[in-house]
């Protein structure tokens, strides 16, 4: 069990393929849909996209421009091992404890950075200690929320079970205006996301044309005889502002589930602006 938590990110990061990263601008605007679509509608499209698609999958999106929230998928499954999505809840727990100021120690800013921009696996697990470990992050998700998030126990924090919907629920606090994070804690958390190397920025990314912002964080883990392969983000420009989580189960190759979560990223930006 160890040794699939401890799966090196910059190692697995090179089955990402070029194919999933972003589109033309010009490609992109053209595909967008001028009047957007129904929280129901784009819930379908996820449902048809994946019934061709290899493996366990659940999807959610919240569309800031109209509040609306789409949850889809094709599996009734409830606990979906996060891998190293739980580095963005990591940095959101340590950075809800900053008040104000938004600011980590320079000791966990160094840490933090190592833990989103290239996955670091060391750190992450310092900083989950220093989050409060599984007692701290489950209080964490509990103020947030998230009922359907267990921290992973014994430090085995990619382990960590959640829903696509309740992730939805840590990238808003990093995405927009809250109680739990502050303007400067959201600022330092968006920035970090940014930093995220080229070779880990798949996933979400695709079918987003240059000129918009991709906030992301990936997860991926060989696991009970399959692949984990998870994608969090939030996009916005270009007419759009959205915060999209996805989690897949059982994929046969890494680079099969990244071309599921492609897939449904492409369909996400394709559809427009979401109205509820």
């Amino acid at each position: 069990m160890v040794a699939l938590l401890l799966t090196s990110g910059a190692t697995a990061a090179t089955a990402a393929t070029a194919a999933t990263g972003p589109a033309s601008a010009a490609s992109a605007r053209t595909s967008l849909a001028a009047n957007g679509t129904t929280a129901s509608a784009l819930a379908a499209r996820f449902r048809t996209y994946l019934t061709g698609r290899p493996g366990a999958v659940s999807v959610a999106l919240y569309d800031a421009s109209s509040g609306a929230t789409v949850v889809s998928g094709n599996s009734s499954r409830t606990g979906w091992e996060t891998a190293s999505t739980v580095k963005l809840d990591i940095l959101a727990a340590l950075l809800s404890k900053t008040g104000t100021s938004g600011r980590l120690t320079a000791a966990q800013t160094t840490l933090a950075r190592k833990m989103i921009s290239v996955s670091d696996n060391a750190a992450a697990s310092t900083l989950w200690r220093q989050a409060g470990g599984t007692a701290g992050m489950n209080a964490f998700f509990r103020r947030l929320g998230m009922t359907s998030t267990t921290a992973g126990a014994g430090g085995k924090w990619g382990l960590t079970k959640t829903t696509a919907r309740d992730q939805l629920a840590v990238l808003r606090a990093v995405a927009y205006p809250n109680r739990t994070l502050s303007a400067a804690a959201r600022t330092t958390a968006r920035e970090l996301l940014r930093s995220v190397v080229s070779s880990q920025r798949w996933g979400l990314t695709a079918g987003v044309p240059s000129g918009v912002a991709v906030e992301i964080k990936n997860g991926w883990l060989p696991y009970d005889g399959g692949w984990v392969i998870d994608s969090l983000a939030h996009v916005h420009g270009g007419g759009r502002d959205y915060v999209m989580a996805v989690y897949t189960r059982n994929s046969v190759t890494m680079n099969t589930g990244i071309t599921t979560v492609a897939g449904l990223s492409r369909i996400a930006w394709a559809a427009g602006p979401v109205r509820g």
